[in-house]
């Protein structure tokens, strides 16, 4: 019976070609085999790893075989490589040192990636199903006329596509990070005026009907003017949310009563984050 041989090199990571060399034992043994019971051959100390098998009569068997070790090279790209090449990213490219952040970005770029499952499904996204089968098709029809494959190398120059995907992924995860550290800052300085701010009115209440949809209220369940307490330079194209915060800067209430059936909107929290203490929330519909 003809043979087949494929060599798979990844130099100076050997504890990564182990890894690999199980998934591949793995897939082609099949769960009733001892994953220990090796048919890919790690080759010493030099980043090879080789293996045998026989292989059936006509082209159908190779073009088989080789997308069964395609895709494992592509959920092993995925699972393995990906991450490594996003921690270069973050690293030499914007300067992240911190490793608690650095591990946050790659998780932010990795579900950027895979994108967001239906609500009735678990585990990873879209994304990920669509790169694997785009990944194991390239594989294999390198495979399919070459028995060599070098994996970075392979990924480094021939799968450019699929990198530039990677970094786009990476700055959108910097530039949301960015984004809400600017938030935060943002958030801390109004939080810190409110509390340096002389006191308005003794009380306001906040009915929030759900949405945009907004009423306020003196002590006295009187409705405040909303003209009177626009700022200066506030305009008919600002966000209500924004008008909501101006207007209760300007008041200055003493104590804020928020009304509402959905407590854990971005309003209602970015609320409770700037008034801190004097906020009180009552989930309910007023």
């Amino acid at each position: 019976m003809k043979r087949v041989e494929f060599l798979v090199e990844r130099r100076h990571d050997r504890g990564s070609l182990e890894r690999l060399a199980a998934m591949l034992n793995r897939a082609m043994m099949g769960p009733e085999r001892a994953v220990d019971a090796m048919q890919w051959e790690l080759s010493g100390e030099d980043g090879f790893m080789r293996i045998q098998l026989p292989l059936g009569p006509g082209p159908a068997a190779r073009r088989s075989l080789c997308e069964q070790v395609g895709s494992v090279l592509a959920d092993f790209t995925l699972s393995e490589h990906e991450p490594q090449l996003l921690r270069k990213m973050f690293q030499h490219r914007y300067g992240i040192e911190d490793a608690v952040e650095t591990d946050a970005l790659i998780a932010e770029a990795v579900s950027l990636l895979d994108g967001e499952c239906e609500p009735e499904q678990t585990g990873p996204g879209p994304g990920r199903e669509r790169r694997i089968r785009k990944l194991t098709s390239r594989f294999a029809a390198y495979l399919a006329e070459n028995d060599r494959l070098h994996v970075d190398g392979f990924i480094r120059f021939r799968l450019g596509e699929y990198r530039a995907e990677v970094l786009e992924a990476a700055e959108t995860a910097m530039e949301e990070r960015l984004m809400e550290r600017q938030y935060e800052e943002f958030m801390a300085a109004l939080k810190s005026m409110v509390d340096w701010q002389r006191t308005g009115l003794p009380a306001v209440h906040v009915l929030h009907a759900g949405g945009h949809a907004f009423r306020l209220l003196d002590e006295d369940m009187r409705p405040l003017e909303r003209d009177d307490l626009l700022p200066e330079d506030a305009s008919e194209e600002d966000e209500e949310e924004s008008l909501l915060v101006s207007r209760l800067l300007a008041v200055s209430p003493g104590q804020l009563h928020i009304h509402t059936p959905e407590p854990e909107s971005q309003v209602i929290r970015t609320l409770i984050g700037i008034f801190g203490d004097r906020a009180a929330l009552y989930p309910h519909k007023p």
